[in-house]
Formats: structure tokens, sequence, C-alpha cells
């Protein structure tokens, strides 16, 4: 139970950190600001995919505070430029994200020295071979942040509502983004139950740190 409680106080820390550093990179570099956090975030999202946490016995990827901030940053270029400017952002995670996960991948696949073995077996635990897990999280971020950027536009023009745009985006992206990354990264592996659990447990915190993402949405919307 200190365990789990540990858990969400370091999750919440993480939000944290995401948030503050997209409203400040957003709010001293405007858009630019964006896609630098854009490259810094999707960077991070590869290697943090890697690593699992326990929630009531049930294995669950981490990472939920800076995948879903990547959704938010997208629905905040939607907000300011318009979709159009959403394609160039995209872009900008694929190139990125592609070239983190080669890299990490072909460090997980080299041989490491005899030399300083308790820092190359560290190194070699955390970027392990796993190619589905690199796959599942290029393909739900560029998914999620595509569709929720169209959808988040699209309730956008009819009600004009950031609160409104955000909380329907989220609730319905996070759902699509989550069934995608389990069942790329996880199916065969986990007992069915454990992988509905595991998907439960992701969606239920990725889509309260989204509505919470309203806040970055309404601080950058005000230099409009």
């Amino acid at each position: 139970m200190g365990s789990e409680i540990r858990n969400v106080i370091l999750i919440f820390g993480e939000v944290l950190v995401c948030y503050i550093s997209l409203i400040i990179l957003s709010k001293k570099y405007k858009t630019d600001g964006i896609y630098l956090y854009a490259i810094i975030a999707t960077f991070i999202s590869c290697i943090m995919s890697l690593k699992e946490m326990s929630i009531m016995n049930v294995s669950v990827p981490i990472g939920f505070g800076v995948t879903t901030s990547l959704i938010i940053a997208g629905n905040i270029i939607t907000q300011k430029r318009g979709t159009a400017e959403l394609r160039t952002f995209i872009s900008l995670i694929l190139v990125t994200a592609l070239v983190s996960c080669c890299f990490l991948n072909l460090t997980g696949l080299m041989h490491s020295s005899d030399y300083n073995q308790f820092a190359n077996s560290s190194y070699d635990s955390i970027f392990t071979y796993n190619l589905r897990k690199y796959i599942a999280i290029i393909v739900s971020i560029i998914g999620s942040v595509w569709l929720g950027g169209k959808l988040y536009y699209l309730i956008k023009k009819l009600q004009n509502k950031i609160i409104l745009s955000n909380t329907f985006s989220i609730i319905i992206i996070e759902l699509l983004e989550n069934i995608t990354f389990i069942l790329i990264a996880y199916l065969f592996e986990y007992e069915v139950m454990d992988l509905i659990l595991c998907l439960i447990f992701r969606y239920m915190i990725k889509t309260i740190i989204g509505l919470v993402g309203v806040i970055p949405i309404f601080i950058a919307n005000k230099d409009n």
C-alpha cells in the first residue's frame, strides 16, 4: 500500500513537471516552444514506456503524464493555429520517436564489454530490446495526437468552449489510445483479466491527467 501511494505521488510530480514545462515553453517561445516540448516529451516517452509499475498487483506501463501532455500540446496547437499546423507537430513527433527508438533498440542489441560491468548491465536492463513496446508507443502517440486534435477542433467549432472541447476529446481519445497501446504491447503476453485491468487503470489515470490539461490550454490561449 505504501509503495502504491508513493507511485501516485510520483505520477503527480511527473504531471506537474510536464504541464509547467509546457506552459513555460509555450509562453516564452510560442509555437516553437511547443515543438521543443514535443521533442523532449517524445524521447522521454520512448524510455518510460519500458518501465512498469504495480497497481493492485497488476503491471501497468508508466509515462502517464508525459504521453498525455503530448495530446494536450496537440490541442494547444489546434487551438492556436488550427488543424493545418497539427500535421507539422505530428511529423516532428514521428521523426523524434523513430530516431529515439532506433537508437534505443540498437543499444539494446549491442554486446557489453567486460569493463565496468555494473554500469553496462544496468544500462542493458533499462534499454532491453522490446520492439513491440516501441511500436506501441509510436502508434498510440501519433494516432491519439492526430485524432485528438481533429476531435478537439470539431467540438470547438460546434461550441467554442475550451473545457468542453478538451473534456470530450480526452475521454474519447484516451480510450482509443490505451486500447491501441495495450493490444500492441501486451496482447498474448498478459492474461485476459490482467489485460483488461491494465487497460482500465491506465485509462482512468491518463484521463484524469488529460482533464487537468485544460489548465495549460487556458493559459496558452491567453496569448491569442
